[in-house]
Parts: C-alpha cells; structure tokens; sequence
C-alpha cells in the first residue's frame, strides 16, 4: 500500500505545469519520427514520462501543427448521432441537478433509488435531458420515459456523457438561455438543444478549467467538476465503484485524488485533469494526504541552518567496511578537519553542519538547535 501511495507522487515539477499542447510539441522535438497517431490518446502522466525517460536532447521546437487545441477524449464519436433527431411529438424535460457529485454517481451505479430533480408529471415518449449544477456545468445523459405492460413509468438510459459536453457551450450554439431549474423546453428550443448536443458530440469543444489544490476535507470548487467527469468515467451500471487502494465499495460520494502539486493558476483542459485524478474512498483519501514514512523521516533529521530543508544526507568520515548508499550517505574521506566535524549534508546547497548545545561550540552558524 506504502508503493501505491508513493505512486501518487506528482509529475515533473516543471514538465507537470504544462498544457497538452506544450507536451505534445516536446514530444515531437524528442521523437520526430512518431506519428501523431501514436501519441494522439496518450495522457498528459504518459506524455510527461515519456520526455523525463528520454535520453535524447532536445532540439528546435517545432510549432505545432493544427488550429484546434489537441484533444483528448475517451470515446470519440462513440454516440449514436439518431439519439438527436428527436421528433414532433416528443417532448423535452430538462432537469438541472444541484448536486453533481450525487448525481453523477447515481449515473454511474445505475442507481433507480435516486431522487432526481423532476417538478413535473412526465408521459411516455418524453426525453430527460440532465444537467449537472457543477462549475463548469455539464449535460451528462439523455434518457426517454417508456411505460411497461404493467402501466408503471420506467426510464431507459439512452446515453450517458462521460465526454464531457457544456451548457455553456451549448447555449452559444443555441444562442439562447437554458433554464436553471427543472423544466419542459419549447419545442423549438428543445430542437436547438438536441441539435447543439449532436453538434458537440461529432465536433468536441476544449473546455478549461483552472483546479485548485487537492483537499481530503474540502476541495477547490473547480475540482467538483474532475470529481464527476471521473466517476461518469469509471463508473458504469456493470461495474461497482471501488477505491484504487483498499478495494472496497464506494457506497457514498465516491472522492477523487489529485497528486498535481501547486496546480493553483494551472489552467488545463478538463480531460487532462481527469487522466490524473485517483479514485479513492474516503479514508484511503485521508491517508493520500498524511506525509509518507520517508517525508516523516526526513522530518527526523536536522533542517539545514542556512536553507531550511530537511532531506540531508548523513556524513561519514573515515573509510567504511563496505560502500553506504550514496543517496543517503557521504563518504567525506579520511582526513578528519579541525573541530567541528560536520554530521549532515544538505542536498540543497551542499551545506555541512551538525546537532549541538549551543553552549558547547563557538560556531553559531554550525549549529542546530532541537526545538
């Protein structure tokens, strides 16, 4: 479990602040020789090693190609463009939900318990069209009221948008207003909505968003909007939503980890944010966010009194009987220097210094004081 949290870790610090456009240039300076097709679905973490396990020096940066932000979808054109016909005699429900995350998994779990948004009677025939109240918003799935022998109303999934689609962008096409509640549409602008969702569908628009740190207690508004892109994305009505670590069951809000450090002012397309986003329970989040063993005992050892940080590695004079691991160890030699021996290397800025009273040298700027 200690190698799975560890796994956590975030990207290159420098390679992790960019966009996929930025990457994919990167990749091609690299690799010249691969195809747009071969990198066209990999992910921001697959693009990012990619160029840090490259050996190869970079050379000029080549524009890319293309007008259109390169986008990354999950499963392009995988909706039938016949659910957006629509018909005369059809009428659409819109049914904005305010509740996103317990929505999303409810579409997800294929859960018919769910209490959704709906302020009016409903006949066969019908199209409930469902909109998450998120930030940004998003349409998430299309269903249609059917009646069985039994003369009971059911409700038949059509589609569920893991692909995220707009409202946002949706209104600019329709060049109108949707509502903020639950309603029926007019017909005409029932039609525009269908239409402008098909139009998304087969011509996908970029949408960005700018994610604030991750938080197991409360996390950035904008994370709400990653957390159910995720579960519409690993969730299905087959498939039981699980945490990555412990296994079980999510039986509530499923949480979504973030390992992007600093992603304050990171403005990235919300796809490439979800490609990085662990699914996790509840307690297993908590312990995301507790300091690994090897940050605990990092904090152990002494800062460095001239740069504060707190990963040196352990000096050792004199010749030792077998080779200590370099990445924690210096061999400083055999000729020991006049008093005071430093105990601590800094892996900052190389600084030497040890762990004294400080009644007991007369060198302030060598020591450090316990607390």
């Amino acid at each position: 479990m200690q190698d799975f949290f560890n796994s956590l870790d975030a990207p290159d610090p420098v390679l992790g602040a960019f966009d996929r456009r930025v990457l994919l240039e990167l990749h091609k300076a690299l690799f010249p020789d691969c195809t747009d097709e071969e990198v066209t679905q990999a992910t921001r973490r697959k693009l990012i090693d990619l160029i840090s396990n490259s050996r190869r020096e970079p050379g000029r940066l080549s524009r890319y190609e293309g007008q259109n932000y390169p986008l990354r979808r999950r499963n392009p054109q995988a909706i039938n463009p016949g659910l957006f016909a629509g018909s005369n005699d059809q009428q659409v429900y819109w049914c904005r939900q305010q509740n996103p995350l317990a929505s999303a998994a409810a579409l997800a779990r294929g859960d018919e318990e769910f209490k959704w948004s709906l302020r009016h009677p409903l006949k066969p025939g019908d199209l409930i069209v469902t909109a998450l109240e998120s930030s940004p918003p998003l349409i998430v799935s299309l269903e249609v009221i059917e009646e069985d022998e039994n003369e009971e109303i059911t409700y038949q999934n059509l589609a569920i948008f893991s692909d995220p689609i707009s409202v946002i962008d949706a209104q600019h096409l329709i060049g109108a207003q949707l509502p903020r509640r639950s309603q029926y549409l007019k017909p005409e602008l029932a039609q525009k909505l269908l239409e402008s969702m098909g139009a998304l569908i087969a011509d996908p628009r970029p949408i960005f968003i700018t994610a604030g740190p991750c938080d197991a207690l409360e996390s950035a508004q904008a994370n709400e909007v990653l957390s159910v892109l995720a579960t519409l994305q690993w969730g299905s009505s087959w498939q039981q939503l699980e945490c990555q670590i412990c296994d079980r069951e999510i039986h509530d809000e499923p949480e979504f980890h973030l390992p992007q450090v600093n992603q304050q002012g990171l403005r990235w397309e919300i796809q490439e944010h979800v490609d990085e986003a662990v699914l996790l329970c509840t307690d297993c989040h908590d312990m995301a966010h507790q300091p690994t063993l090897q940050q605990l005992r990092n904090y152990a050892k002494p800062a460095c009194p001239k740069c504060g940080e707190r990963n040196p590695r352990e000096i050792i004079w004199g010749m030792p009987a077998f080779m200590p691991n370099p990445d924690d160890f210096v061999v400083a030699g055999c000729v020991i220097p006049d008093l005071p021996i430093g105990h601590w290397e800094c892996r900052a800025c190389s600084s030497r210094y040890l762990v004294a009273d400080a009644g007991e040298l007369a060198y302030p700027e060598l020591i450090v004081h316990h607390e």
